[in-house]
């Protein structure tokens, strides 16, 4: 009975008071807002959680900690779980009767997301009467809760653009995520120039340019919506409103499920100690300075997505394990644009062994302009992708997604490619599984991509690469393929000189061609590697035309056996 007669009252039924006045209407409410908060600390689960010695933020009153890993909130217990129900209820009265009261219309959206009743946030925003940019607010609040982030980034869009221009330049302000110089150089800027840093920002801070609208900017919002609500109302840890809880709220999110310290002193009686717990994983996908400067140039290690401490947390809700992904990517030029090669196998990761995964291979230079291929299908052996775009800086990323699972894996970092259309240029290395027959173009080679550079049991590994502005008649061109060690340890080396060990065994090709005539010359070799020991080498092919001049493409591969 309790999920059925009040799911009438949650979207507001007709008006059941008599003679009431609209202020003792209002007070009642937040009376019953109060009165269900308190319900909420004296009936939450018991569990120690309050550790004296770790404090990865203290921002005023509170405390921050971060523990990692996948937490499992407790169940709700039902006396929570009905007296929320009932203050939806008292709610929907008064909106009844308060159409256009903005309290009301926030507490009834934010409550009902806390009760996963997501559709009827969505309706109760949709028929808000209060101030035109806030129930958009709202209604962006409650479709990124529901994971419709494209319908959430569409709805902010508006709101933002309804509000006044100083409430929307507090509204988009970053600042609490920003940490160092980005933070000192965006603090310089007036609103305008904020608008600007913060689209670039966001870009690069967005978790999976696949996925329809930017849920991480989306997220901020939604806090910032969070946060209005919270400031006119009791919180549930039993404090009143103040800067610190609005930080710690747009810096990490909001809770998701609380508990309660076990009491002191069974003798003395005093207000329980609460913690709040925020979705985890909660990660940190903000990129660094260097990548934000010269996004062609980033580098994987520009995106920490676990550091030990964090200016910012993020939980998607299709992330229950966010991870690297292993993965192949080249680079080949057609005339004034680049086709882009990723591959990936992730048939022998646990984590996505047998799901369903759709994988995507963006390639973006700003936050407008990309470029994406896409495909689905159960994990079985390499997918490979291809994308074209211009052959200009750009950010690659490469993911994989199992829905079903809610396990993601990202490859991301910068590309610039070449800029000599008149030289003599060569392309990325493709490395490939080769067949009897040797392919000699990209499209055969590339079903027979790798989808990783590191390998158990190497024998024999196909490269293929193309080459450009060589020309065409009689005059040779000098080649070499080469297979060297990387470092080795100053063991290896002691070892070496003593005579106990042999030197690392490199493998090296040369010969001479004569190039076929055509804007693109494409080659391919099979290398046999069986007699490689473990540990990390590189491939590199080296061009030397008659007419002078050098060019090298390389590949890094590891060796584990």
């Amino acid at each position: 009975m309790v999920g059925i007669l009040p799911l009438f009252w949650l979207l507001g039924g007709p008006w059941r008071g008599h003679g009431t006045d609209s202020l003792a209407l209002l007070k009642a409410a937040r009376r019953a807002q109060q009165t269900f908060e308190a319900t909420r600390r004296a009936n939450l689960p018991v569990q120690p959680a309050f550790a004296s010695d770790r404090c990865d933020e203290r921002i005023g009153r509170m405390c921050y900690w971060y523990e990692g890993g996948l937490d499992t909130a407790p169940e709700e217990p039902p006396r929570i779980r009905e007296a929320r129900v009932r203050l939806l209820a008292t709610l929907a009265d008064a909106s009844v009767a308060l159409p256009g009261d903005e309290w009301i219309a926030g507490q009834r959206v934010r409550y009902l997301i806390e009760h996963q009743a997501f559709d009827a946030a969505v309706h109760v925003a949709t028929a808000c009467r209060a101030t035109t940019w806030w129930c958009e607010a709202l209604g962006g609040m409650a479709r990124h809760a529901a994971g419709d982030f494209a319908g959430a980034d569409s709805t902010f869009t508006a709101a933002l653009r309804d509000m006044p221009e100083d409430e929307r330049c507090r509204w988009t302000d970053i600042s609490p995520l920003l940490e160092g110089e980005l933070a000192k150089r965006y603090r310089r800027l007036d609103c305008a120039g904020r608008e600007t840093f913060a689209a670039r920002w966001w870009w690069l801070t967005r978790p999976l340019y696949s996925l329809g609208g930017n849920d991480r900017r989306t997220e901020h919002l939604a806090r910032r919506t969070f946060a209005r609500i919270e400031r006119e109302a009791r919180t549930t840890f039993g404090l009143y409103w103040g800067d610190d809880l609005r930080d710690l709220l747009v810096r990490y999110g909001w809770a998701t499920y609380w508990t309660r310290e076990p009491p002191r002193s069974e003798l003395v009686p005093s207000e329980p100690r609460i913690a709040g717990h925020e979705p985890s994983p909660s990660l940190h996908f903000g990129a660094t300075m260097r990548a934000f400067d010269d996004p062609g140039g980033a580098r994987p290690d520009d995106w920490v997505l676990d550091p030990r401490r964090a200016r910012e947390r993020y939980a998607p809700a299709y992330a229950r394990a966010f991870v690297e992904l292993d993965h192949q990517a080249a680079v080949f030029r057609r005339a004034d644009s680049c086709v882009v090669v990723g591959a990936y196998d992730l048939s022998g990761d646990t984590l996505f062994a047998g799901d369903s995964v759709t994988g995507a291979l963006v390639l973006a230079a700003d936050d407008q302009t990309v470029a994406l291929s896409r495909d689905s299908g159960v994990v079985r052996g390499t997918r490979a992708l291809t994308a074209t775009a211009p052959c200009q800086p750009f950010v690659l990323s490469l993911e994989a997604l199992a829905p079903r699972e809610k396990h993601v894996a990202r490859a991301r970092y910068g590309v610039t490619p070449s800029a000599l259309p008149n030289q003599v240029e060569i392309s990325d290395l493709l490395l490939f599984d080769p067949p009897d027959s040797v392919p000699d173009n990209l499209s055969a080679v590339i079903p027979r991509a790798y989808g990783a550079t590191r390998f158990s049991a190497p024998h024999r590994v196909g490269v293929f690469w193309e080459l450009y502005g060589v020309g065409s008649g009689e005059a040779a061109v000098m080649m070499a393929l080469t297979v060297t060690r990387q470092g080795g340890g100053w063991l290896r080396r002691a070892v070496q000189s003593l005579g106990l060990v042999g030197p690392h065994r490199n493998v090296r090709l040369e010969w001479d061609e004569v190039p076929q005539p055509g804007p693109v010359t494409p080659r391919s070799l099979v290398v046999d590697l069986s007699d490689l020991a473990s540990g990390r080498y590189v491939i590199e092919v080296t061009v030397s035309p008659a007419e002078g001049g050098r060019v090298t493409a390389r590949r890094e591969i590891t060796v584990a056996r």
